[in-house]
């Protein structure tokens, strides 16, 4: 899920950029639920979320913590934000996804020369007489 398609999605839903500088209440509410569906549905930090606005980390921080006061208090900002997340999880669920090719199972070499044996591992790692310390030598 790349932060450009959550943005056009928003854009599309609300019908203008909400790349603006401005503090006008239906663009500010907009880019509140831009900065909250970022910051769920993808794993990108918040300075790479506010870049993408021209904002910094703490705009971003502000309006995600925001947004949990207008779920109780505006309905209509709830509305808009549960159809939206609604759209952009489709999106990621919908990605195109490739499907995994059938690779043939890798056998050891050795495991056709040591098959009558319990355990490959052991053959090969099985460590001969352990020789004798200095002290023994002589």
């Amino acid at each position: 899920m790349e932060l450009i398609q959550i943005k056009t999605k928003v854009e599309n839903h609300f019908g203008f950029f909400i790349n603006v500088r401005s503090r006008k209440r239906h663009l500010v509410d907009a880019r509140k639920i831009y900065f909250k569906l970022c910051r769920e549905l993808t794993k990108k930090s918040l300075t790479e979320i506010g870049r993408s606005m021209e904002r910094d980390h703490a705009s971003v921080l502000h309006n995600i913590r925001s947004c949990k006061d207008l779920f109780q208090t505006d309905p209509e900002f709830k509305r808009n934000y549960i159809i939206l997340f609604r759209e952009v999880n489709l999106l990621r669920l919908d990605k195109w996804k490739i499907p995994k090719a059938a690779i043939p199972k890798f056998i050891h070499p050795g495991y056709l020369r040591y098959a009558d044996k319990k355990s490959i591992r052991k053959v090969f790692n099985k460590r001969g007489p352990t020789p004798k310390q200095r002290y023994e030598l002589y």
